[in-house]
Parts: C-alpha cells; sequence; structure tokens
C-alpha cells in the first residue's frame, strides 16, 4: 500500500472499534490496536496522569459525538500510524502508512 497522508469517517469508526485503552500497566497508559488504513499493530504510549481515569467511547456513540466539541470528561486523541512497514512514497524520516484519525476518551459510562 502507498504512503498517502489521508483522514476519513470511516478510519474513526474502525479505529474506535480496534483500539483498547490499557491503563496503569508497566508501560503506563497505552492505546492499542490496529492501523485502520494498513491494518499495522499499533502502540501509543501517553503520560499516565494524562489519561487517567478515561476509557474509549464506544462505537458507534465515538463517530456521532466526533462531530461536536468534546463535553466535561471528554478528550479527542488525535492518532497516527506510527507503523513500520514499506510503503512506497513515504517521505525519508517519516513512519506510518499516512492515516491518521481521532480516538473520544471518556469518563463517562456508555
Amino acid at each position: 500500500m502507498p504512503y498517502e497522508e489521508i483522514t476519513a469517517p470511516e478510519y474513526t469508526a474502525l479505529a474506535a472499534a480496534l483500539f483498547t485503552l490499557d491503563a496503569g500497566g508497566p508501560d503506563g497508559t497505552v492505546l492499542r490496536g490496529s492501523c485502520p488504513r494498513c491494518g499495522a499493530v499499533l502502540a501509543a504510549h501517553a503520560a499516565q496522569a494524562a489519561l487517567r481515569g478515561l476509557r474509549l467511547r464506544s462505537f458507534p456513540d465515538a463517530v456521532r459525538r466526533m462531530a461536536a466539541a468534546p463535553r466535561t470528561g471528554e478528550r479527542v486523541e488525535p492518532m497516527r500510524c506510527t507503523c513500520e512497514e514499506p510503503h512506497p512514497g513515504r517521505p525519508e524520516g517519516r513512519t506510518g502508512c499516512g492515516a491518521s484519525w481521532t480516538l473520544l476518551l471518556t469518563t463517562e459510562p456508555d
């Protein structure tokens, strides 16, 4: 798959279904899942305090809520593919396939 800087609503929908938020482990807080474009397995580390008490908003609610401004207790987390897989046309010094998306994290129950 060639490198292309791209985002699409379906990437958010897929990521909301594919990613998990692992908090409090030995690696701190980690968002884990697969790139919605190329399928590479990704792990994004975050400072423990930055995501403490948050969890991923369930699909499809995440997609509905992305159109509105985040409410109290919600955080929009921009994401991008950071895989090391070969993608023709990727600029030197960059990682990933070029895809980007957002995840909605919340302290509220579903």
